[in-house]
């Protein structure tokens, strides 16, 4: 099932031999994870128990050098299933990006490689059997150029393939060309016009997949002592060779304040055309170590489809950090209008969040959980998706460090024989460098 994520990495061995290796960050860590489901098929009727065995890497890596910036954050763990209920499989969660300083301020060349778990068929149970590994890997030049004294001027070029496991009507190349005109308003403030045109052809869907997608929009950013913003806006259409054209306008925003040293809030909205391949993408590494459960690869609610989405989204953010205490809440809305299929459209709210209370220098006491529900239009389909995790830390020595998780997962379903009750518990070691 596991489609290795190599992008990202062989995207940097192009520049590694000229790099110190000492500038490098690395950290990592090493887990044994033993677990037992007592519903590992996630059925209604015929629940199934299972006991896992899961080594396990996890890993950050950064370089800020002259000649290479670059960001790696992934886990990759295999899972032994010890009573045979599923095959054993190796699966990856990876998101990186790195750019090659070839001449400065003048020419670059960019890397970006983003591998995940998701689902088969979103309308079944995340069991083993419904999963498989997505992978999208994006490469190429960006060049610079001074138009007017504070006007200057970006081209860009990107050539993407995304590919998946099992669903191969996925699989895809695709060509971005981008012309932007950026002023600097001020040292913190920039305005930029913006002219983006992509090439999508799916490889094994058939040229009816196939779209061109036209954006034109502009873009604001500001990053202040404690306020940071970033809004756009202006018009899309989509091209198909043989399902016509479809045109929106469209618009991006996002706004963080960091109202104290402890408390930070965010809100944000988005309305777009985009697919599979590019909602994959939007995970960046700071992310995924911001938001990091420390169970394990989890499995995605994409559907991995060639279809094309009018994609509206709201999302907001709260983070309390103090010694002894972690606190995130991020509500979010979304409203998915597919341009061709409509099966699957669909509207989905949620909610994720976690508390964790350092109760010794060495104790930490968490609680996790996620809650996202689903309405199909087009099928009168309901569903209810919760995630409840209890842990406890436990660092006996600098370097090593014990974890014990209690999990429950639960769907509720009006859809026959389709909701399900999971208890899951994990023991872990994990040595951490």
């Amino acid at each position: 099932m596991y489609t290795r994520p190599t992008g990202i990495f062989a995207g940097c061995m192009l520049v590694l031999f000229s790099c110190p290796a000492s500038a490098w960050q690395i950290n990592y860590s090493l887990e044994m994870a033993l677990g037992y489901s007592d519903n590992i098929t996630q059925s209604e009727i015929d629940p199934k128990s299972e006991t896992l065995l899961i080594p396990r890497v996890n890993f950050d890596a950064s370089e800020e050098g002259e000649v290479l910036r670059a960001r790696a954050v992934g886990q990759v763990e295999y899972r032994d299933y010890l009573r045979g209920v599923y095959n054993n499989e190796l699966r990856g969660h990876l998101s990186g990006v790195a750019t090659w300083i070839i001449l400065p301020r003048r020419l670059s060349f960019d890397f970006e490689d983003y591998a995940a778990v998701q689902p088969v068929n979103i309308l079944a149970p995340n069991t083993p059997a419904n999963q498989q590994q997505t992978n999208v890997f994006t490469l190429g030049p960006t060049f610079n150029f001074r138009l007017y004294q504070t006007l200057n001027g970006l081209a860009e070029l990107r050539f993407t393939s995304s590919t998946a496991s099992e669903t191969k009507e996925f699989n895809s190349n695709r060509v971005l060309g981008a012309v932007r005109a950026v002023k600097e308003l001020n040292p913190l403030d920039t305005l930029s016009a913006n002219i983006e045109g992509q090439n999508v052809h799916f490889t094994q869907s058939g040229s009816n997949s196939d779209y061109d997608l036209l954006d034109a929009y502009a873009r604001y950013t500001s990053k202040l002592t404690q306020l940071d913003l970033d809004f756009s806006g202006g018009y899309s259409r989509v091209h198909f060779a043989d399902a016509g054209d479809h045109s929106a306008v469209i618009g991006h925003g996002s706004v963080t304040w960091r109202a104290t040293a402890s408390n930070t809030f965010s809100a944000g909205f988005q309305r777009r055309f985009a697919d599979a391949s590019q909602d994959i993408v939007l995970e960046d590494p700071a992310q995924i170590v911001a938001n990091a459960m420390g169970t394990g690869v989890l499995v995605g609610s994409t559907a991995i489809t060639s279809e094309v989405y009018l994609e509206k989204r709201l999302n907001a953010g709260y983070v309390f950090q103090s010694d002894r205490y972690h606190i995130r809440i991020d509500p979010y809305y979304r409203n998915l209008d597919y341009l061709v299929d409509h099966t699957l459209d669909q509207q989905a709210h949620g909610i994720s969040g976690g508390i964790s209370y350092r109760a010794r220098p060495l104790w930490t006491l968490a609680f996790d959980a996620a809650e996202e529900t689903r309405t199909f239009n087009s099928i009168a389909r309901r569903d209810e998706d919760l995630r409840f995790d209890l842990s406890f830390t436990d660092q006996f020595a600098r370097q090593w460090s014990v974890r014990f998780d209690l999990i429950r997962n639960e769907r509720n379903s009006d859809a026959f024989g389709q909701s399900y009750r999971e208890n899951i518990a994990f023991a872990t070691l994990i040595f951490k460098r």
